[in-house]
């Protein structure tokens, strides 16, 4: 017995999927199960109904009424015209010819009614309806089923047919909210993976960048005989970059794969570090000018998504520095003091030095910007390449504590650090 139900379900869930191949709404396996059943029943009390002698041409003609649901079973749906000549004319043949009292042949029109408002679209289902309604009139005419009768079976075929439109309706409704659904959750998986990759990419470039400036001060202290203390410095240097590089991707990876709490946002670095990020490309032998302009007063911290872009910004342009321009000063500029917070990076532009517009740093910069509602622009505003980040005027309240994100000690109201 168990094995039965198991091939009756496995065959009615392969029907179920061709239905669903074919085009047709992919109702639950339970609302074909109870249609077909309450179909069967049906078609049984209808048989019953007659007298033992008329018993088989009373199955006979049901089963041709069956015959549109039986192209189910193959996994498809039977067009309007198979249902209205097979199914209504065999209803309306066997009442004729074997009328009894209290009929319950209708109800097999009633149920193609539903079918048909299911499974086909409205017009086409509607059509199908309004074409059956007059078998039902025949029927009184002829004086097969009484008048008050007819109006009956005539309310239920349109209610039965509203109720199968109701139900595809529905239906296509939730299949195109779990499409919607799918296609929001790969969206969101491809945003992650490219802010991933952003953070890689950050991360790679600074540390590829600092390692290389120190990779460079060794091989030229060994080529002009220096100190080999000052070399192995330096390759200690560059060893140090390249460990935390990767300590840092690690950590990056985790928190990123992770929803956004208050625990991963402060792992990743903000504006306090800048100070730090500048001393590391000091170190490597780059020369950066930091210029801090703060507005002094209280007021609420600034968003861990501002401070997380604008630092990913700075490193991002000094490492672009070291690797086309690793001879000239950067200047880092923070204004807190403008009507908008003003972020500027500049630098001269080295002789032959070209755009690369299909390179990932510019346009992982730009996005951060986009990120937080900033308008970012980069290019050469005479001999400087200049990089800018102006914040939104909704953040002025919120720059007014970035005093706070830098451990420098008190200064006056414009802070300057400026190492040769």
């Amino acid at each position: 017995m168990r094995a039965l139900l198991m091939r009756v379900t496995l065959q009615v869930a392969a029907t179920h999927d061709r239905w669903v191949a074919n085009g047709y709404p992919a109702f639950p396996l339970w609302i074909p199960l109870l249609i077909h059943s309450v179909l069967g029943g049906s078609a049984l009390v209808v048989v019953l109904q007659r007298p033992l002698a008329d018993m088989p041409a009373a199955a006979a003609l049901v089963l041709v009424a069956l015959l549109p649901w039986s192209v189910s079973s193959l996994g498809r749906v039977a067009p309007a015209p198979l249902f209205w000549v097979f199914t209504g004319g065999a209803t309306l043949l066997l009442m004729h010819r074997y009328p009894v009292e209290y009929d319950f042949a209708p109800a097999l029109l009633v149920l193609m009614a539903g079918e048909l408002g299911a499974c086909l679209p409205l017009l086409r289902s509607g059509l199908a309806v309004a074409a059956t309604l007059p078998l039902v009139l025949v029927l009184v005419a002829d004086g097969t089923l009484p008048i008050e009768a007819s109006g009956v079976w005539l309310a239920a075929i349109v209610i039965g047919w509203d109720v199968g439109f109701i139900m595809r309706f529905q239906q296509l409704r939730f299949e195109a909210e779990r499409r919607s659904q799918a296609e929001r959750t790969r969206q969101a998986t491809l945003e992650e993976r490219q802010r991933i990759a952003r953070e890689i990419h950050d991360l790679v470039a600074h540390s590829l960048s600092v390692t290389m400036l120190h990779l460079t001060a060794a091989r030229r202290d060994l080529e002009d005989g220096e100190d080999p203390a000052e070399v192995a410095a330096a390759l200690h240097d560059a060893e140090r970059v390249g460990r935390q590089a990767m300590n840092d991707i690690r950590g990056v990876v985790g928190l990123l794969g992770q929803a956004e709490t208050g625990g991963a946002r402060a792992s990743l670095p903000g504006l306090a570090d800048v100070p730090e990020l500048v001393d590391d490309f000091r170190a490597a032998g780059l020369d950066v000018v930091l210029l801090v302009d703060h507005a002094q007063g209280a007021g609420d911290d600034v968003p861990p998504a501002t401070s997380l872009a604008l630092y990913r910004i700075v490193q991002e342009s000094l490492a672009n520095v070291a690797k086309h321009a690793p001879g000239s000063r950067a200047l880092v500029r923070l204004d807190l003091d403008s009507d908008h917070g003003l972020l500027t990076i500049r630098n001269p532009v080295p002789r032959g030095a070209t755009r690369n517009a299909d390179g990932s740093g510019l346009r992982g910069m730009a996005e951060r910007a986009e990120q937080i509602g900033a308008r970012f622009t980069a290019g050469v505003e005479g001999r400087l390449w200049t990089v800018r980040v102006v914040l939104p005027r909704a953040e002025d309240d919120a720059l007014a504590p970035l005093l706070a994100c830098f451990p420098l000690p008190a200064l006056s109201t414009i802070r300057r650090v400026v190492t040769q």
